[in-house]
């Protein structure tokens, strides 16, 4: 091992961030060696520019959230603008969705993207108001699948979007562990 090697590692033997040719450590460096440092169990580095996690936001309402979103592994979606309608005997906002290279559920989708040909389709999608078991209040997007391509891909249960950011710049999420980072964030 030369020297230099051993130079950019530490006495644990792990690497250390190695400095650019400017002399700076690259920022993705710098946050992957503060989350190695860091006493909780995990933590999941963002490619976002502000390097935050999406919060849950209350103030977002549904007539914010229609347009264009994009998310990791080329996903993306386009939210319609949402009507009042009344499913089951309760009202309710509820739009169309339309989706391009969707996963068949969100919670399994791996490092590389969706596993196979991702999902192209079509359905409704509903803006609901949350409780934590604690009392929390917080808002998700319900969305359903009626049709696509191909047909075996389409998901059959109900996927579920947490809406953070804010009126004017929502973030949609996948929350699965609400100590980290969500590792699905899509931004319109």
């Amino acid at each position: 091992m030369s020297s230099e090697t051993m130079a950019s590692m530490t006495t644990h033997g792990s690497a250390v961030p190695t400095r650019r040719p400017s002399g700076t450590v690259s920022r993705k460096a710098a946050v992957v060696a503060a989350c190695a440092l860091a006493t909780l169990t995990s933590c999941t580095v963002l490619d976002d520019a502000s390097g935050s996690c999406p919060k849950s936001s209350t103030t977002v309402r549904a007539g914010d959230l229609h347009g264009d979103y994009q998310g990791p592994h080329g996903m993306r979606f386009t939210l319609g603008h949402a009507s009042t309608q009344y499913p089951e005997g309760r009202t309710a906002q509820v739009g169309t969705v339309r989706v391009k290279n969707w996963a068949t559920s969100l919670e399994e989708l791996g490092e590389n993207g969706p596993a196979g040909k991702g999902f192209r389709g079509e359905g409704t999608w509903e803006y609901r108001k949350e409780e934590t078991t604690g009392g929390e209040g917080f808002r998700q997007i319900k969305l359903d699948f009626l049709r696509g391509t191909p047909e075996q891909r389409i998901p059959t249960e109900a996927q579920y979007l947490e809406i953070g950011g804010t009126r004017t710049e929502p973030e949609l999420f996948v929350e699965s562990d609400p100590d980290t980072c969500p590792g699905i964030v899509f931004h319109r």
